[in-house]
């Protein structure tokens, strides 16, 4: 039985896995104070990880993260490259600028962190729905073009996406993922649709990997306040109407039952299981790709079967590269 649960913190789980930082490099998208991400870097940081890469939108909202993984070890190189994940044009650029840098010459783990939750209605530069783009595509094309530095790596290395319990709201709207049709879309609908394709993303790539040796983990983090509830916390008496039927979707009661039983976390104890998809080396012994609580899960109550099936992740992966004009070889 696993001595990980709901409660564990980062730093407990850097601790036990130190010979896993050390020396090694990892990419994060979305590094801004207070988030899961910010968290997950200054918690290696305390591992003493050579390389972090932080990608993020702003470098002044990136700035304290930076300070604070300075103060824990001023010996790790940070390097902060800016994008716009919701922009394929600022993605490429930072794919290209990571693919060019010699002080880069291989990645240990990539996680993609960064995401937006119940936007209101709005289309890309690129004509795609703005949660689809920041959530899944923008990781899509990033993550595909940089392979070959976490191919340098090696065997061993690792990619996780930082899904949601919101994958279980609804499958990949694949008839229409950008919401076009008049008054098709809801911001709980877009945000699930858009998680579910990050994980089928992450089944296709698995499946692409294993011959390399590169392992691949989703997971949900928790209920962590952050500011990704920013535009949820904006709605009022809508928000309260959708998230209570997101609820029941996810949960299997009202959102003022499921915030009765203390389900809430804080950023070290949602970081958790982001490390331990990035670190323990046990997990490839394990079934599933899915983690919730910082343990691997199958349970279908857990993780939905829309988002693990294998034939629709090549669906999705086709779908997706469809969506931003460009076919990937891995």
């Amino acid at each position: 039985m696993s001595k990980y649960n709901r409660a564990t913190e980062g730093l407990t789980i850097v601790g036990d896995f130190t010979d896993q930082v050390k020396g090694r490099t990892f990419l994060i998208t979305g590094p801004s104070e207070g988030g899961i991400g910010a968290e997950t870097a200054i918690s290696l940081a305390h591992g003493s990880a050579a390389t972090l890469i932080l990608l993020g939108r702003s470098p002044a909202k990136a700035e304290s993260t930076i300070e604070a993984i300075r103060r824990v070890d001023p010996q790790v190189l940070v390097k902060f490259i800016q994008v716009d994940l919701a922009s394929l044009k600022s993605v490429r650029e930072a794919a290209q600028a990571i693919l060019q840098d010699p002080a880069i010459p291989k990645i240990n783990v990539v996680i993609n962190n960064a995401g937006v939750m119940a936007c209101p209605y709005r289309t890309t530069e690129d004509g795609l729905e703005f949660q689809l783009a920041a959530n899944h595509l923008g990781h899509f094309v990033l993550t595909n073009t940089i392979m070959p530095k976490v191919k340098a790596a090696g065997a061993g290395s690792r990619i996780v996406f930082v899904s949601s319990s919101s994958h279980r709201y609804n499958p990949f709207r694949f008839r229409d993922p950008n919401f076009a049709a008049p008054g098709s879309y809801e911001e709980a609908a877009a945000y699930g649709s858009s998680k579910v394709a990050m994980m089928l993303y992450a089944v296709g790539l698995k499946k692409r990997l294993a011959p390399y040796g590169i392992h691949v983990y989703t997971l949900h983090p928790g209920s962590i306040s952050t500011g990704l509830q920013v535009h949820a916390k904006s709605m009022g008496l809508t928000a309260m109407e959708i998230w209570d039927e997101a609820s029941w979707r996810c949960f299997g009661m009202s959102i003022a039952a499921y915030r009765a039983l203390g389900t809430a976390k804080t950023v070290q104890q949602g970081c958790s299981t982001t490390l331990r998809a990035a670190l323990d080396p046990d997990l490839v012994n394990e079934e599933g790709i899915y983690l919730e609580d910082a343990n691997l899960t199958t349970d279908n109550r857990a993780v939905k079967e829309w988002a693990t099936d294998p034939e629709l992740a090549e669906r999705c992966w086709q779908t997706s590269e469809e969506l931003v004009s460009e076919k990937f070889s891995i």
